[in-house]
């Protein structure tokens, strides 16, 4: 069985809106090991945090399971993991607005350039993942 890429969405906290849903790179790779690869925290305090496990180890409730990939064998864990530790955090005042749906979206990026999966892939995957986070409830205003 092939190495499969997915993109978790997760119920928000502490409101279940668009903005607060969090969403991560979920990796099985060929041998059966699972990653999640991600940003956690908030403006100015996100960091890289890749940690074992599938998206049901977080503790997190899961919205959505997004496909986006079968990786061939030649694409690594090594591959992998260095393609997504490169992604800067932006924690800068200039990027206020950036988070963890930014960062899945330059992650599927590196992920194709190394080429883990194509770029029609990575604009399917990024749809999917901004229509489960807008399935959130309905943002006051």
């Amino acid at each position: 069985m092939p190495a499969t890429l997915t993109i978790a969405v997760f119920r928000g906290d502490p409101l279940d809106w668009a903005i607060y849903r969090h969403t991560a790179l979920h990796v099985r790779y060929i041998d059966g090991e699972d990653q999640i690869l991600h940003v956690t925290g908030a403006h100015p305090f996100f960091e890289y945090s890749p940690q074992s496990g599938t998206p049901a180890d977080t503790g997190l409730k899961i919205e959505a399971l997004i496909t986006v990939s079968n990786p061939s064998d030649e694409i690594t864990k090594s591959m992998i993991e260095k393609a997504c530790v490169q992604i800067p955090v932006r924690n800068d005042p200039h990027h206020q607005d950036w988070n963890c749906h930014n960062w899945v979206g330059e992650a599927l990026t590196e992920l194709v350039a190394i080429g883990c999966l194509t770029e029609e892939q990575r604009s399917q995957g990024i749809t999917q993942m901004v229509d489960a986070c807008l399935e959130a409830e309905e943002e006051a205003e």
